[in-house]
C-alpha cells in the first residue's frame, strides 16, 4: 500500500493557511508562551560527570536534587499547560461536536486527563525504542501517530483503545510513518537548534546581553512551538486520510 505524502503535507498546509490566525492565537498562548518560559524561568539541569567516580556522581547527584526542588514544579506546570495545548488543537480539528474556540477548550479540558495517560503510554515504547539505534522508536512513534488524533475524534476510546485503533489504521505503512515518527519527534529541536547553537557561541562573550540571550530564546521557543503545531496539523491530516481510506 502506498501513501500520498505530499497530500498529506499539502492538506496540512491548507489546515495553516485557512486557521492560521485561530492556531497563531491558541498555539502561541498554549504552546509558544510554557516554552519560552521554560527557556527563560528553567535553567539547564546539571550536566552529567565526565568520569562516573563516586565523588564526581554523588556533586552531580546533589546537583541534580538542588536543581529539581528548585525548578521541578515549575517544570511539571508548563509541560502540563503545553499538553493541555496539543488537546486543545486536536478538538477544535477533530472532535465529534465540531465546537467553536470556547467549548473547544472547555472539551479539551474534561479529555485531558485520558490525553495525559495517552502521552505517558506512548512515551514508553518510543523512548525504549530510541534508546534502541533510534529507527525502532520512530517506527513505534510511527505506528502510534494517530493514537492521539484517535482519542479525540473517536470519543469515548480510552489511551489503550486508542493506540489500538492507530495500529489498525497504519498497518501496511509501517516505514513511512517512521519518517513521519522522526520528523514529530526532532522537528521542534531542529527548528530551534540554531537560535541554541548561537546563543551557546555567545555565551560570556561581549555581545551575549539580556536583550540577545531573550531574542535567541524567543526565537527557540517560536522554533519549537512551529515543530509542534506542524506534527500536530501533519497527524490530523495523516488521520483523516487514512480513516477515509480505510473506511475503518
Amino acid at each position: 500500500m502506498t501513501l500520498d505524502v505530499n497530500g498529506v503535507f499539502s492538506d496540512a498546509w491548507r489546515l495553516w493557511k485557512r486557521d492560521r490566525d485561530l492556531l497563531i492565537g491558541v498555539a502561541g498562548f498554549f504552546l509558544f508562551v510554557p516554552e519560552l518560559a521554560m527557556k527563560l524561568f528553567v535553567a539547564l539541569p546539571p550536566k552529567t560527570p565526565a568520569t562516573l567516580d563516586q565523588a564526581a556522581l554523588k556533586a552531580w547527584l546533589d546537583a541534580m536534587e538542588s536543581w529539581s526542588n528548585q525548578y521541578s514544579l515549575l517544570v511539571v506546570v508548563l509541560a502540563l499547560v503545553s499538553l493541555f495545548g496539543v488537546v486543545a488543537v486536536f478538538t477544535l480539528y477533530l472532535d465529534p461536536e465540531r465546537p467553536d474556540v470556547a467549548r473547544g477548550l472547555v472539551r479539551a479540558l474534561r479529555l485531558f486527563p485520558r490525553f495525559l495517560l495517552l502521552s505517558i503510554l506512548v512515551a514508553i515504547p518510543v523512548y525504549f525504542g530510541l534508546m534502541l539505534f533510534y529507527l525502532p522508536g520512530f517506527y513505534a512513534q510511527g505506528r502510534l501517530l494517530l493514537a492521539a488524533p484517535a482519542v479525540v475524534a473517536e470519543q469515548p476510546y480510552g489511551a489503550i483503545g486508542s493506540m489500538s485503533r492507530s495500529l489498525t489504521l497504519t498497518r501496511g505503512y509501517g516505514l513511512i510513518l517512521a519518517g513521519f515518527g522522526c520528523m514529530s519527534l526532532l522537528a521542534g529541536n531542529l527548528l530551534s537548534w540554531p537560535f541554541e547553537a548561537i546563543g551557546g557561541t555567545l555565551d560570556g562573550a561581549p555581545m551575549a546581553n539580556p536583550v540577545v540571550a531573550a531574542l535567541l530564546d524567543i526565537g527557540s521557543a517560536a522554533g519549537a512551538t512551529v515543530g509542534v503545531l506542524g506534527a500536530i496539523l501533519v497527524q490530523v491530516a495523516l488521520y483523516r486520510r487514512l480513516t477515509s481510506s480505510r473506511g475503518i
